[in-house]
């Protein structure tokens, strides 16, 4: 199997909408919101470009009737499973980290272990959610759910399923999101059948899926490529201006999602590809935005009690962005690929003995 080039652009944009995203929730409880006040509208970036990411990875699948099922499940398992020993990682962490601060008993860890396990798997957003460990993993849950139930569709019906299915679900969803909140920042309410979370994915999974359709036909490779830089950076600098609440805050959350989109589909574009930014180190940094995003519910616990110690909001915030990326580094260790086959390695000896 080919390697998947890494793109630098969307690697460096989802390092920098992480640090938004975790320094928003570190401000909403600590400081009422001086800092990113609107640093929630970071996440429509990671649903757009899973679509899009979604709807290529599908394109490389080849249809066929008696594999369909297998097909559609196999997918979804390299999904999973890539996503999971971060997870676990930090869920493990954050439930030892819990018990000892709770001062659980015995039949206390027993019981809220099995009620937790909605969380474990990852299906906070199917409404079973307890405990909720890593609340801020709604995000994932609300993604794996969508892409579960389209993964079929998408197989059997591409075409159908890019240039019809998804603006269907799209326009639909958005729409009903509109109309229950002015703006896109609700996840836990339940709406109908299912939590806002995931008619959130699915609106925002669909809208990646048009801009990968939108690509495919070439139209962004009719333009010159310092137009479409110009205009991705100039919606990049929108968007972050937008959700520090510093400015643009009458263009709203539905206006910025679709611009969030217009940018992700450009930096997508191989016309508007630039070679400094396709490095090992910008790589590196995409690939700890996952961590990141998973250890800010249990560095927070840990930083959030200096609040008095320190001089300053802004000193405080920036201890805890610091705190985050060192234990995003710390869950990569060993996470790592090596790490795991060492680990499975000393099993086997021992087992072995």
């Amino acid at each position: 199997m080919q390697k998947t080039v890494r793109n630098g652009k969307i690697d460096l944009m989802k390092f920098i909408f992480s640090i938004v995203v975790v320094i928003y929730h570190f401000n909403v409880g600590n400081y009422n919101y001086i800092f990113m006040k609107k640093g929630y509208i970071a996440v429509e970036f990671f649903f757009v470009t899973s679509g899009f990411l979604f709807a290529k990875s599908i394109s490389r699948i080849n249809y066929q009737k008696e594999t369909l099922v297998k097909d559609s499940l196999g997918f979804m398992k390299r999904k999973y499973f890539s996503l999971f020993p971060c997870h676990v990682f930090f869920f493990i962490a954050c439930f030892i980290y819990t018990m000892f601060h709770d001062k659980w008993g015995y039949g206390d860890i027993f019981s809220h272990f099995f009620r937790s396990m909605p969380d474990f798997f990852m299906m906070q957003q199917i409404g079973l959610s307890y405990i909720t460990l890593l609340r801020y993993e709604w995000y994932l849950s609300a993604m794996i759910i969508v892409m579960f139930i389209l993964t079929p569709l998408a197989i059997r019906y591409r075409d159908i399923f890019l240039h019809y299915i998804c603006p269907i679900i799209c326009g639909v969803i958005i729409g009903l999101l509109y109309h229950q909140k002015s703006d896109i920042n609700f996840t836990w309410q339940w709406t109908w059948i299912c939590q806002a979370g995931i008619l959130r994915a699915a609106a925002e999974i669909s809208l990646g899926c048009i801009c990968y359709s939108f690509c495919e036909k070439g139209i962004l490779d009719r333009l010159p490529k310092i137009l479409l830089i110009i205009i991705e950076t100039g919606i990049y600098i929108v968007v972050l201006m937008y959700a520090s609440n510093l400015a643009l805050r009458s263009m709203g959350d539905y206006t910025i999602l679709i611009l969030t989109a217009a940018a992700s589909a450009i930096s997508f574009s191989e016309r508007s590809s630039v070679s400094f930014l396709n490095n090992r180190f910008v790589y590196f940094l995409g690939k700890l935005s996952f961590p990141m995003y998973l250890s800010q519910l249990f560095v927070m616990e840990f930083v959030k009690p200096y609040k008095e110690a320190v001089s300053s909001p802004a000193v405080h915030t920036v201890i805890f962005v610091v705190s985050v990326i060192a234990a995003a580094l710390v869950c990569l260790a060993f996470t790592s690929n090596k790490m795991i086959n060492a680990v499975k390695n000393i099993s086997g000896k021992i087992s072995n003995h």
